[in-house]
């Protein structure tokens, strides 16, 4: 358990992590910087992070608030755990989530090795979410919780699942019950922080224009090849300049002229081919996910999810950033394994351009209790 008040604070050099150590230090925290790079920055968008200039936006407000500032150089463990899982999974046909895998292995966790390091018990982001801990009636303290931001706009809980109660333990979510526009970047006026009106981050950060298609063209040092484009009954109607261009779901820029709306519904890396589809082509009501992980208590949703056996446990759920909660039940798929087997989710409506690689989220009452990679979805039996 932390026994003191010092704490890494993770500054990316932009408004809400400049905010998160102000308020920190209101608050008696003893607060030290830390910035990661993650790329040279020559890629960068304007607003995005982890490049040199971001760490001297950072370092500028450490220095006006009056604590250490460290600047990692993590570059190679992003490589390896971020960009590479990123063109690894575009290359096998499906939609990556950089900034989820940047949070479990960066952020949340050599970050926090760091912290450890320096005599930390605490990491504290900028992220709008909620970190809070149960009571028992009986006034002891239980199990710890991520829950929604008050800001449901900028709520950044869906990319936060990685967090089990271990790492809970460890984190401080100062922005949490804030709004961004009103409470936020008014803060940041009144101290006169550098950051105070730099734009959110936009994109994916180490992907110039976001055009990922051709940063991977360039990691691969040769052209996408050429393949075609079908219709849902495998005619050809076109064709494509490589199909890592496309996204589940994707209308605009298909190469194909139609009488009506087509939608990407179907990538196929290995036949090199992308398929075509009307709107009801994308709809499935029921998902698998893998690699999960319990921000609730694992042995807890064990046994809630083998009680509930094929029934279910009546959730909300998330396939998207930003996407209102979705009312569904989860299920595991292979009872035996326990918490650490396969989920599956049944949505009590259609959703629309479920992509394998993505990932979903589970909550109930705005607390989420975990989330893992979609590897398939359809339309229940």
């Amino acid at each position: 358990m932390p026994h003191n008040r010092r704490v890494l604070v993770a500054m990316s050099g932009g408004v809400d992590s400049s905010v998160t150590a102000y308020l920190l230090k209101q608050q008696g925290y003893e607060c030290v910087g830390a910035t990661m790079l993650l790329h040279d920055g020559a890629v960068s968008t304007e607003g995005a992070c982890g490049s040199s200039r971001d760490a001297d936006d950072a370092a500028s407000v450490a220095h006006e608030l009056g604590f250490p500032h460290h600047v990692l150089d993590m570059r190679a463990t992003f490589e390896r755990r971020v960009v590479d899982k990123f063109v690894r999974t575009y290359e096998d046909g499906r939609t990556p989530n950089p900034c989820i895998d940047c949070n479990r292995y960066l952020k949340f966790g050599a970050l926090l090795d760091y912290a450890r390091e320096l005599g930390c018990d605490y990491v504290a982001t900028g992220h709008y979410a909620r970190v809070a801990r149960r009571k028992a009636p009986d006034g002891t303290l239980g199990a710890w919780t991520l829950s929604q931001g008050a800001d449901r706009a900028k709520d950044q809980s869906y990319v936060l699942y990685s967090l089990t109660q271990e790492r809970l333990a460890h984190v401080l979510l100062p922005l949490g019950g804030l709004v961004k526009d009103r409470d936020v970047r008014r803060i940041a006026a009144e101290q006169g922080f550098v950051s105070a009106n730099k734009p959110d981050s936009q994109g994916i950060c180490f992907v110039p224009r976001n055009d990922f298609a051709t940063y991977i063209e360039r990691r691969r040092h040769e052209a996408l090849p050429a393949g075609d484009i079908l219709n849902t009954a495998g005619e050809v109607i076109g064709r494509h300049a490589g199909a890592l261009r496309y996204t589940i779901g994707q209308r605009r820029g298909l190469g194909v002229a139609a009488a009506h709306p087509l939608y990407v519904c179907g990538i196929d890396v290995h036949a090199n081919t992308v398929t075509l589809g009307d709107e009801r082509d994308l709809m499935a009501d029921t998902l698998i996910a893998r690699d999960w992980i319990w921000s609730a208590p694992a042995d807890a949703m064990d046994t809630q999810l083998a009680d509930a056996a094929d029934a279910g446990v009546p959730v909300a759920a998330k396939i998207r950033y930003h996407q209102p909660d979705q009312p569904a039940r989860a299920r595991l798929v292979d009872a035996s394994r326990g918490a650490a087997g396969d989920v599956r989710i049944d949505f009590e409506v259609p959703q629309r351009g479920i992509a394998p690689g993505q990932a979903v989220v589970i909550y109930d009452g705005g607390v989420v209790l975990g989330g893992g990679t979609v590897v398939s979805a359809g339309a229940s039996a």
